[in-house]
């Protein structure tokens, strides 16, 4: 579609397109693009768990920073497969976008659209400027330095990342070969991520401006037409019911958008929020047990950023939705009633009504994401970081 050559959709589609979930592929190298992202996301996660088995005296803190690593492939291979499986969905989703914007003629509303989306791909961009080079720098500072060490390279299978010693090719060379299966196979997964969270932002960019252009149409259904009388009622009436019919329709087409988006990212964003609850509390106890340490704080403090700013922008897009829906209601209340007929009430009515259900985005249908939620999981996550520092330090 030529719609999604433009620079809204750009990004979206070449890294969807690396992991095998663009759904205008074809069969083939969807099927390849897959199956290469899970080999290499597999091989990263059997050598993690398989290292940290086969330690004889593990070391907890090199254990739980190993943890982060494994949970984060595990979580972005279940979030891609699901992905993955849900192809008639997500084609659905954007034949839908497709669809609106062919609708839309006035170019003002053309406007809105375009505003919106061009949020979202700043949003994306930042996402993928930021989360990359922190990424390169964590593996530099954690990394390097060991490739110059003899003493390093005895210690390679019993430091962070716990790794399979079977699967060492040359023991001489084992830092760079675990640097280099590490660094590909979680760049690999982090692509994953960006994936989905540029689909779902950007489908939540496009409901978010249908609900404002639904609201600009009921705001402006008893001003554009008819005579304006400050003591009398607008005259033409039948101009006015055709726009707040027309604003019914920009509303039920942002509800149906509303409902493919939580299809499609319900139980895989419910997998990434309990992952990340995980993710965020070990991050936190490595940071504080490392207080004073400054290169561990640097190095924990890119990984923990990169998670916060990801679940942050879930949450926010989340509240986007609810924040939308209440626009709506309110503009709905605050038209001048007595300006309009008995007749034409009755469809401002039939708006309020639809508006009174709140509207939300969910994570398995039991955390709703907004702004409350990230606030809550971050809450949580430092009360789990504490206790599991307390742990270590009573060993």
């Amino acid at each position: 579609m030529d719609l999604f050559h433009n620079e809204y959709f750009n990004i979206n589609k070449y890294v969807s397109m690396i992991c095998g979930l663009w759904p205008y592929q074809s069969q083939f190298r969807r099927r390849i693009s897959y199956m290469i992202f899970a080999m290499s996301t597999f091989s990263i996660i059997f050598s993690l768990t398989a290292g940290i088995i086969s330690q004889l005296n593990p070391d907890l803190l090199n254990i739980l920073e190993t943890c982060v690593a494994l949970f984060f492939c595990v979580a972005g291979f279940l979030m891609c497969t699901i992905l993955y499986n849900q192809k008639n969905q997500i084609k659905r989703l954007y034949e839908r976008i497709a669809a609106d914007w062919e609708n839309l003629t006035d170019d003002l509303e053309r406007d809105v659209l375009r505003a919106f989306l061009l949020e979202g791909r700043k949003l994306i961009s930042f996402t993928l400027v930021y989360s990359f080079p922190a990424f390169s720098l964590f593996a530099c500072i954690t990394f390097l330095p060991r490739m110059f060490s003899e003493e390093s390279t005895k210690l390679c299978l019993h430091s962070f990342p716990y790794y399979l010693e079977s699967m060492v090719i040359d023991k001489n060379l084992c830092n760079l070969q675990v640097c280099l299966h590490y660094s590909i196979a979680l760049g690999y997964v982090g692509l994953s991520f960006l994936s989905a969270g540029a689909t779902y932002i950007c489908s939540v960019k496009h409901v978010c401006a249908l609900y404002e252009i639904a609201r600009q149409r009921l705001e402006n259904a008893t001003v554009r037409y008819g005579n304006y009388d400050p003591l009398g009622e607008l005259t033409d009436e039948t101009s006015i019911i055709r726009n707040l019919i027309e604003a019914i329709d920009m509303h039920k087409n942002a509800l149906r958008g509303i409902q493919i988006i939580e299809q499609v990212f319900s139980t895989g964003f419910f997998i990434i929020q309990i992952f990340a609850l995980s993710l965020l509390a070990i991050l936190i106890c490595e940071l504080k047990y490392h207080e004073g340490e400054v290169t561990e704080m640097i190095r924990f403090m890119l990984v923990l950023s990169v998670f916060v700013i990801y679940l942050f922008f879930m949450n926010w897009s989340g509240e986007q939705v609810i924040q939308s829906c209440d626009d709506i209601q309110k503009t709905a209340y605050d038209i001048d009633w007595h300006r309009i007929s008995s007749k034409t009430r009755i469809f401002v009515l039939m708006i309020m009504q639809r508006t009174l259900k709140p509207v939300h985005l969910t994570a398995g249908n039991m955390m709703i994401l907004s702004i409350t939620n990230f606030g809550t999981i971050l809450k949580s996550a430092w009360s789990f970081g504490t206790i599991l520092l307390t742990t270590q330090k009573s060993v």
